[in-house]
């Protein structure tokens, strides 16, 4: 353990082996159960947001998927100007890009 943890911020030498003693005690059903209360709602139709930028050959495939999950799709289509580009290529094979949100 560094000068610095120990005499400036409190941490103890021992503080790396205390913390692994610790994640020892850990059980995969409170793991799961964290995960379940805390991440799997971030995939929730009903509760959140989705965007999604894609090549206009994946688009109709992302859509379709999202839909299947429950998400209301808003597909937007991205025209772009070539010359309205900064070095003056677009980036892309294509004219425009597929973006979608929900």
């Amino acid at each position: 353990m560094s000068f610095v943890n120990q005499a400036l911020k409190g941490v103890s030498r021992s503080h790396q082996i205390d913390l692994l003693e610790k994640y020892q005690t850990i059980k995969k059903e409170e793991v799961l159960a964290a995960f379940q209360k805390y991440f799997m709602p971030l995939f929730d139709s009903a509760s959140s947001v989705v965007v999604v930028v894609t090549a206009p050959g994946n688009a109709q495939n992302i859509e379709e998927g999202l839909a299947g999950l429950g998400f209301d799709v808003t597909r937007k289509e991205l025209h772009i100007d070539p010359s309205d580009m900064e070095d003056g290529e677009s980036g892309s094979e294509g004219d425009s890009d597929s973006g979608m949100s929900t």
